[in-house]
């Protein structure tokens, strides 16, 4: 057997190398002490980073990759926010979210201080030639002492040979000719730095696949680190990532793989820790690679053995604890048959189970579907298509390579990171249009939509045409009136259903909508429900699109989660299509929607879970004609009482007010119960008034206006209010409002 070393093998030091030969993949292994000798040049000088945005894990799989800043949230396997490679003579680090390279994530933190070390440990120079691709760091780093210089225009050889490293913002770095150049570059000796928020690709290019539409993930595979679609630092608690040299071996997948061989051939046993480490690393692995890269799916299934995949439910879910085999490969395979082409897709064995399936008597239809593209988003049709079902597609010349998709399935989240899976981890598929007719299908099936592009608008409706799907009960306010639904739509035979007007759409399973007798009534209340958080927000004028309110047996995170649509479990379903004097849909819905309707001017640090609850509160108020304070009761009179009591007590009062939501919330509630919901309106609407001033642009702005608004708003002082509740304001603030007569609410006193 002959054995081929990859190209950075000329390395001095080795870990590993992947090989196949007839007989499978071999792995060959050695001492993974110079990994924590990297880290520490790398993590010189740092205890920890501040979590940035909403950032996402990175892949590990390469002979010379190694995870640099890692977390595991609430014990959950280790994944890396940031790794790094050596690959021929140059090095490369890649960040999960594209802040870690720009000016306001790195400005005087010790985020910068990574970059600083990474700059060095990349070109081997203390001062080398730093060449900036999108990124605004010029400042910062002339700052620190370093030539930088922006470069413009697409990398190529001849502009990235002008510098000794190079930082990017990877996002849209799509171009395989750049890609390609950048891995030239890095293996003729360059450092490259990248950062990139993996699991938004999808949306900030039109729907496309992060694994087979970016040229520089494409380019970083024999490099062996990667960019991921894959969310996993939603945790609300993760507030910075601990700077740590010992990291486990077992986040590179490879390392992974052979450990898990070796337990399938009788050798060393993995802990239950262990396991899960492993299924996470190759989990991630898997998902970076691109269509037709077969050798690392290879590698697992030799390791795996033969075995089935599994169907998890709610009641047989699949865990990582008892199932990780199983979970391995039902992982691969719902990444692959993503992936899959054309038609050519088989029913997955877990549809039956979710999302469902229409039964053999449903007719297929063809049906056209007017679709306008001055609405992005998701444009429902009322059509249904079973796993495995080809769906054939006519359209207009004008959506052809314009952005515009198909899309099947409406239960978009994935579960890949979570530790249960009561579904497969990834049921929807969205393909691309690229001709004006196709043929597309699922191996889950689902719900079918056209995804309308953002900068579509303007055109006029256009003609859909599609044939091999089963009409779903669907009713649109204005549009159908409850005789039809009652007495139609109800009838047919999909398992999902919706229900919508020009202001949201809610889906849930059909068995659920059909005990809707008065669609008019409910969609009429939702309808009231988004303009009111609309009007107050001052927002009303920027909706282009419906919200969307999807049920699911399981969602990505917490009891319900905010975004693209609205994800609520199942089991809330039915209280989201009741509505009667006596029984409507509750506070976590408003909630959610003040999620999508908050807006950073007047959300800081600490109220993140607070101002889209006054919205929610304003929803009782407004459409439900009831006391806000029934809606959670964790703001009853007397749970407010307990607050105030909590922040008397208090050494460190912002410390907790930031830390505890309804504790803050009830700030917000003396203000509107002081004030009345009209001035908490005027305080929204202010950030579209030029005589308030400019928006704030961090923290410390945002805490200032709202006492300078609110105060000029109600024509009183409120910096003792304030004060009382441990919020820090400046001496600029306070004396800006300070002619104003003094206001505190009882009971403060």
């Amino acid at each position: 057997m002959r054995v081929r070393y990859p190209e950075s093998m000329n390395i001095s030091t080795f870990v590993f190398v992947l090989i196949f030969a007839a007989s499978g993949p071999v792995i060959a292994q050695a001492p993974m002490n110079w990994q924590n000798a990297e880290r520490e040049k790398l993590l010189a000088g740092v205890e920890a980073i501040p979590r940035l945005g909403s950032p996402g894990p990175v892949a590990i799989w390469g002979t010379f990759a190694f995870p640099v800043i890692a977390a595991a949230e609430g014990g959950k396997a280790e994944m890396a926010l940031a790794a790094a490679a050596g690959f021929g003579k140059g090095k490369v680090l890649i960040f999960g979210h594209n802040s870690y390279v720009e000016a306001g994530g790195v400005s005087g933190g010790s985020a910068g201080t990574l970059l600083l070390n990474a700059i060095t440990w990349s070109s081997g120079k203390q001062k080398p030639r730093v060449g900036l691709f999108k990124t605004d760091l010029v400042g910062y780093l002339e700052k620190h002492g370093l030539r930088a210089k922006k470069i413009t225009g697409e990398l190529k050889k001849s502009s990235l040979n002008d510098f000794d490293v190079v930082i990017a913002n990877a996002q849209s770095l799509t171009d395989v000719k750049e890609g390609e150049a950048v891995r030239d570059f890095i293996k003729a000796g360059g450092g490259f730095i990248a950062g990139m928020t993996g699991w938004a690709f999808e949306q900030t290019s039109g729907g496309k696949s992060l694994a087979s539409a970016h040229g520089l993930n494409a380019a970083l595979m024999p490099i062996g680190i990667a960019f991921t679609d894959s969310s996993g630092f939603g945790n609300a608690q993760l507030r910075e990532f601990k700077a740590r040299t010992d990291l486990p071996k077992l986040m590179n997948a490879a390392e992974a793989i052979s450990a898990i061989s070796t337990q399938s051939k009788g050798g060393a046993t993995l802990s239950a820790d262990d396991l899960n480490q492993s299924a996470s690393a190759i989990q991630l692995a898997i998902a970076a690679q691109p269509p037709g890269r077969t050798s690392l799916q290879a590698a697992v299934m030799a390791a795996l053995g033969d075995g089935a995949s599994g169907v998890p439910t709610p009641k047989a879910p699949l865990t990582q604890a008892k199932s990780a085999p199983e979970r391995i490969r039902l992982g691969m395979e719902t990444r692959l048959l993503k992936m899959a082409s054309g038609a050519d897709v088989k029913p997955h064995p877990s549809a039956g189970a979710f999302p469902g399936v229409a039964p053999s008597d449903a007719p297929k239809v063809m049906k056209e579907v007017g679709i306008d593209p001055n609405i992005p988003g998701w444009a429902s049709t009322g059509l249904w298509l079973n796993a495995g079902d080809p769906l054939s597609i006519k359209v207009p010349a004008e959506m052809v390579e314009k952005g515009f998709a198909i899309r099947i399935g409406c239960h978009t989240d994935t579960l890949y990171h979570l530790e249960s899976w009561s579904r497969a981890p990834d049921v929807s598929r969205s393909v691309p249009i690229d001709s004006a007719t196709l043929t597309v299908a699922s191996a889950f099936g689902g719900l079918v939509y056209v995804e309308v592009p953002g900068r579509a608008a303007g055109g006029e409706v256009m003609k859909v045409a599609f044939a091999g799907a089963v009409e779903a009960p669907f009713f649109v306010l204005g549009r159908d009136d409850d005789a039809r639904w009652n007495n139609v739509s109800k009838k047919l035979k999909a398992p999902w259903a919706e229900l919508a007007c020009d202001k949201v759409v809610l889906c849930c399973p059909a068995e659920v909508a059909k005990r809707v007798a008065n669609p008019t009534q409910l969609m009429t209340f939702w309808k009231a429900v988004i303009e009111a958080q609309d009007e107050i927000s001052n927002q009303a004028g920027e909706r282009r699109r419906p919200e969307r309110i999807v049920a699911d047996v399981q969602i990505s995170a917490g009891y319900m989660h905010s975004g693209y649509p609205i994800m609520v479990p199942v089991s809330a379903a039915e209280e989201m299509v009741t509505f009667s004097k006596l029984k409507f849909p509750g506070w976590g819905y408003y909630h959610e929607l003040g999620h999508n309707h908050q807006r950073g001017e007047f959300t800081f640090e600490g109220t993140g879970e607070v101002t889209n609850n006054v919205l929610g509160m304003w929803v009782y108020q407004k459409v439900l004609n009831k006391d806000p304070l029934l809606g959670h009761p964790a703001i009853s009179p007397a749970a407010q009482k307990e607050h105030i009591q909590k922040i008397k007590r208090a050494s460190g009062k912002f410390a907790v007010w930031k830390s505890e939501p309804f504790v803050a919330l009830t700030t917000y509630i003396q203000l509107v119960e002081g004030f009345g919901w009209e001035a908490w309106r005027k305080y929204l609407h202010s950030f579209a008034d030029s005589s308030f001033g400019p928006v704030p642009s961090n923290d410390d702005e945002k805490r200032d206006q709202f006492l300078v608004r609110y105060s000029k708003i109600t024509n009183k002082n409120l910096s003792e209010f304030f004060d009382w509740w441990g919020i820090p304001v400046s001496s600029a603030a306070k004396s800006e409002v300070s002619r104003l007569d003094k206001w505190m609410p009882k009971g403060l006193h």
